[in-house]
């Protein structure tokens, strides 16, 4: 046998550790898709008939998950078609059948099962009004099935000469795509439903719509505003559609990587334009206006396609910057859509898009972002899932340790539960859970780094996501060596405390909150803070508008046990007034503890002496100690005047 020095032993630990902390690689939370495109068969399939489209689609999310990517955005409905069971709308083309007749297999199915087998999450991507490309790369929209709107409703249809679209100022073609949505999500378990950045069409609309405009548009309203208010209303109701059908399933849109050059139109909406950049203005041309999407809480991120190199008229660095801003100022999350398909055109017109370029881009949204929540979209998969190249950069350097999708975590959900019953049998570790809407992440820690403080926050020890009940373990990661981990994600990719393979379970201990005090009034920037708990892997601080946490503004995970308001952007543009907020506790073999709830004003002043009772006149307050007014303020039904607002007693 082989002997070794205390020198050895302690230099390996040492090399370990190191290995341990240089989760700088990657983040733990990234979004990291690709968009699986069908139109023209850009991506897939290649190839006619069930099994062998089958056998392609399986290659291709074999080289995706092989990359520790988690996300594919599948192109389901490219032109007013279906790659899925639609009660509306025929099966695509683009399956290499006839429009409208059924390919064998579902296609939608078959990639939500693949993709959840491999631990990847499925979006189904949709785009809204295109119905047909007229450009010789597919359907032409002359045969005769009877989905097809031409046959059902053709009044529905604008002509351009380059495409048709469905007219986005008819009510009727505004809930045919909510109900087509709804449809979608009522047969299938998508993760999350995205559209592209086709609206209406590119190169402008004169007079198409002219029947719409007479019918619809109210008298001495500009037509341009009438044009992106019909936009608007689609967006908000297909996310009110998901929120009543399935509010888990995250909706995102990506539009033009400018949102508009005119200074004018920003200022109105007190948004600052990006300095030095030049391009398209598409609030005008196809009326796209991502602000307001933001803005009216309708969409859950924003992926524009930033498809420019770092530098020039259109500098991804600046653009990824003020998107990551935006999105953050709206507390709503930005993933960017990335031009792979340039880097394959490398060897014609875009000699400077390398692969290094998109390895510095992918930095790039890393830095722009301060919501734990960066993103990358890849834009086409055929563009980089076969190249070596680009798959040998990326897993050796922005890649190299798996990470979860962002977490839709400013919407309220139940508390879930630790795993149980977990066993090993090999390599294979299985778990038992009550509930079914949930998946997995699980981490492998050396074991001598188990009692690092927040060892599993971190990329370097988690070795993926399984929608199962079991997981096999990777060559090299035994139990007898590493600490095996198992955490629930529900579908709103929350996680929620782990339980560890051979440790007994261990006792609930909710953290003490600090300050602000219950009550105080504080200006910003504030720092909350709030009391250690020993072998707590991390702390979750909420903020939200109301004391049952149902209108909440920020989740934010930390190991730390403070936050400063200066982390986000939000802050910068929340109302004065009321919230409340409060920390929950995570600790391995314990389930997930909240402290109490405290209530602070967010105000003019920072008054840190006094409690709201000592500092507010005399009169009424509710049982929070909210002030409600004096006694002469009091309305009818309990309410009182309060700052000239009628407010209810609580």
């Amino acid at each position: 046998m082989k002997k070794y020095s205390f020198v050895s032993l302690l230099l390996g630990a040492v090399m370990a550790c190191m290995s341990i902390s240089a989760s700088a690689s990657g983040p733990k939370r990234e979004m990291r898709a690709t968009w699986f495109t069908t139109v023209a068969n850009i991506d897939w399939p290649t190839t006619t008939g069930a099994t062998a489209q089958k056998q392609e689609m399986i290659q291709m999310l074999d080289s995706i998950q092989s990359l520790k990517m988690n996300a594919v955005f599948f192109h389901v409905r490219p032109c007013a078609d279906a790659f899925y069971n639609s009660a509306y709308e025929p099966w695509s083309s683009y399956l290499k059948v006839n429009r409208g007749t059924y390919p064998g297999y579902d296609p939608l199915q078959f990639c939500i099962d693949q993709c959840h087998k491999r631990g990847l999450a499925c979006h189904a991507w949709m785009n809204p009004y295109r119905y047909s490309n007229r450009q010789g790369d597919g359907w032409s929209g002359s045969n005769d099935t009877p989905l097809n709107y031409e046959n059902t409703h053709p009044e529905w249809l604008l002509y351009y000469s380059s495409n048709i679209v469905l007219d986005p100022g008819l009510p009727e073609v505004r809930q045919r795509i909510k109900d087509v949505v709804g449809d979608l999500l009522s047969k299938y378990e998508v993760d999350g439903i995205i559209f592209d950045d086709y609206f209406y069409p590119y190169g402008g609309t004169t007079n198409q719509d002219s029947v719409s405009q007479r019918l619809y548009k109210p008298e001495g309203m500009n037509v341009h505003d009438w044009r992106r208010q019909n936009v608007n209303k689609m967006v908000a109701d297909v996310y009110d559609t998901i929120q009543a059908v399935k509010p888990w399933v995250t909706f995102g849109i990506s539009p033009f990587g400018i949102w508009t050059t005119n200074y004018t139109v920003a200022q109105q909406e007190g948004v600052s334009l990006p300095a030095n950049i030049t391009g398209g203005n598409m609030y005008q041309e196809i009326y796209c206006d991502p602000v307001a999407w933001l803005k009216e809480g309708t969409i859950d991120y924003i992926s524009p396609q930033l498809y420019w190199k770092i530098g020039g008229a259109q500098d991804y660095t600046v653009l990824s910057k003020w998107w990551g801003r935006l999105a953050d100022r709206f507390g709503k999350q930005f993933y960017s859509s990335m031009a792979v398909y340039r880097y394959a055109e490398k060897n014609n017109a875009n000699k400077d898009f390398t692969v290094e370029e998109l390895q510095n881009q992918a930095q790039l949204n890393r830095k722009a972002v301060t919501d734990n929540a960066p993103g990358a979209v890849f834009y086409n998969t055929k563009a980089w899932v076969y190249d070596k190249p680009f798959r040998k950069a990326f897993a050796k350097e922005e890649f190299e340790f798996y990470a979860l999708p962002p977490a839709i975590n400013w919407k309220p959900t139940a508390e879930r539960t630790m795993v149980t019953n977990l066993q090993a049998n090999g390599q294979t570790v299985t778990w038992e859970h009550a509930d079914s809407d949930v998946h997995f992440a699980v981490y492998a820690v050396p074991n001598a780094f188990r009692n690092r403080v927040g060892i599993f926050s971190k990329s370097d020890v988690l070795l993926g996501v399984t929608y199962s009940k079991s997981f096999t373990l990777p060559e090299g990661i035994t139990t007898g060596a590493y600490k095996i981990g198992v955490s629930v994600l529900d579908r709103y990719n929350n996680e929620y405390s782990l339980r560890i393979l051979g440790e007994a379970e261990a006792e609930q201990q909710a953290t003490t909150l600090q300050e602000p005090k219950n009550g105080a009034m504080r200006k910003l920037p504030i720092t909350f803070s709030w009391d250690i708990v020993l072998q707590a892997d991390c702390y979750i601080i909420q903020i939200a508008r109301d004391p049952d946490f149902e209108d909440i503004v920020l989740a934010h995970e930390t190991t730390d046990v403070s936050f400063i308001t200066t982390q986000r952007q939000l802050f910068n543009y929340l109302p004065l007034g009321t919230y409340y907020w409060r920390v929950k506790t995570r600790k391995a073999n314990a389930n997930d503890v909240w402290s109490e709830a405290r209530m602070f004003e967010l105000s003019l002043t920072d008054d840190i002496e006094q409690t709201t009772a000592q500092r507010k006149p005399q009169g009424v307050y509710s049982p929070l100690g909210l002030y409600m007014g004096t006694e002469t303020d009091k309305l009818q039904s309990g309410l009182y005047i309060v700052n000239g607002q009628k407010q209810l007693i609580q």
